[in-house]
Formats: structure tokens, C-alpha cells, sequence
């Protein structure tokens, strides 16, 4: 019949690592993707010309028919202006779709919820002049690196937040 039970068992753990080799040999793409539900924190480099950087909080979930994600954020552009510093915190609305192993992030202004100080608060609450902050990222060492587009361009990065509760 071929074999006792040790002599079988050496061939399931020989065939075992033959498979996991030539599923390490598959290229990225092939591999099951990053699933990037959950929340995130991100933050690009500074803006060109106004000084300002880009932060926030950010959350993705599956959308089960299509495998792209839905996302919701809320972001803080700080800028270091002539006048003096400025902030604009901003709740946006996203979708998030996986082209080619980059991960392309599309958002829409939901609301605009705080800015300072009250002039500039004043001013951003009156022209609601905040062009949606988007992003296309692709995985590198469990976080989510790329380019920042709206009005200006930048690099950005996502981390998750470290749970430190062991």
C-alpha cells in the first residue's frame, strides 16, 4: 500500500512546504490583497506654498458585492500662513478602490466642522472652500504610503493605531 503512517506524514509535511514555497514565489497581486478595514490615521509631508500638513482619522469597510471599501474621515489641515497659523477640520466621505495594487481613495466634503482662528472660521464657513482631500496609496510593511492630491500635492502615510493593551 506504500507506506506506514510516519513515512505518509513526511510526504503531507513535504508537500505542505512545496506549497507554501510556490505561494511565496506568487507575485503580490496573486496573493489574497491587504484587507484595509479598520481605522487608520494618516498624515502628509508639508504642502507646497502654504505650509500646511494634512492629519486625520480615517475608516474603511468592505463593501461585501464589489470588494472596494466605503471610508468616512475627518481631517485637520493645519497651515503656517502670512497672517498667522490657520486650521480647518473637515468630515469627509470616501470610497476606496484597488487599481493595479494601488489603492485609490475618492472623496466628497460632507461638512465642514471647525476652523480657526474666527476670521478665517468665518471665512471658511461663508465660501465652504475646502476641496475634498484624496489620496492613491499601496501597501509597504503594514502601512499605506503615496501621494496626497486636492488643490496641492504631497506624500502621505497611513498607520494603524498601535493597540497597546497586551
Amino acid at each position: 500500500d506504500g507506506g506506514d503512517g510516519v513515512t505518509q506524514a513526511r510526504r503531507l509535511g513535504l508537500a505542505a512546504v512545496i506549497a507554501a514555497c510556490a505561494l511565496a514565489a506568487l507575485p503580490a497581486s496573486a496573493q489574497t490583497q491587504t484587507d484595509i478595514s479598520g481605522a487608520w490615521k494618516f498624515k502628509t509631508d508639508v504642502l507646497p506654498n502654504k505650509g500646511c500638513v494634512i492629519s486625520g482619522d480615517i475608516t474603511f469597510k468592505r463593501v461585501a458585492k464589489t470588494g472596494d471599501y466605503a471610508c468616512r474621515f475627518v481631517s485637520r489641515e493645519d497651515c503656517d500662513r502670512v497672517g498667522g497659523p490657520t486650521f480647518t477640520k473637515v468630515q469627509q466621505s470616501c470610497t476606496a478602490k484597488i487599481v493595479k495594487g494601488e489603492i485609490v481613495i475618492t472623496s466628497a466634503v460632507d461638512r465642514i466642522l471647525d476652523a480657526g482662528p474666527a476670521d478665517f472660521k468665518e471665512q471658511m464657513f461663508a465660501t465652504q472652500a475646502y476641496a475634498p482631500d484624496h489620496f492613491k496609496v499601496r501597501p509597504s510593511k503594514g502601512e499605506l504610503i503615496g501621494i496626497f492630491h486636492s488643490s496641492r500635492e504631497a506624500r502621505v502615510r497611513f498607520w494603524r493605531e498601535q493597540d497597546l493593551v497586551g
